[in-house]
């Protein structure tokens, strides 16, 4: 019988992208609960899965801090976990130059710190944007 693996999260069906085990070690609160196997981030902003093998899943419930990435955190949501910075910090934007100067001097272990095993500056640029979109719009409808 073959096995067959999705990277696809079975909550909202968006692709993920597979994460190293110590990466989850760092992160999940109950490390008893997790096999071993390989699993997959989810990227999606508004899905409560972190991580997931086929319908084995970790929500946002399951971690131990607060993903910024995600939407049903609040503003002290983690967004940087090497260095720290809370998503409140997004309207700082000079963020994106803060954390390279430091990566540059200190280094980073966003393999291991960021629960999506990838450093966080594309994303932070992403929301950046979002959030521009949102206050033009907001703008607009006065």
């Amino acid at each position: 019988m073959a096995i067959f693996f999705s990277s696809y999260c079975p909550i909202c069906g968006n692709k993920g992208f597979k994460v190293k085990n110590d990466t989850m070690i760092h992160h999940i609160k109950d490390i008893s609960k997790m096999g071993d196997r390989g699993y997959s981030f989810c990227p999606n902003s508004e899905c409560n899965i972190v991580y997931f093998h086929n319908k084995e899943t970790f929500t946002s419930s399951m971690v131990n801090k607060e993903i910024g990435f995600k939407d049903i955190s609040s503003p002290n949501g983690t967004i940087c976990y090497c260095y720290n910075y809370p998503q409140s910090e997004l309207y700082n934007e000079s963020i994106v130059d803060k954390i390279k100067i430091r990566i540059e001097n200190y280094g980073s272990r966003c393999d291991i710190r960021n629960p999506s095993g990838r450093c966080c500056l594309k994303e932070i640029r992403r929301m950046q944007k979002e959030q521009k979109k949102e206050e033009v719009y907001d703008i607009s409808k006065n």
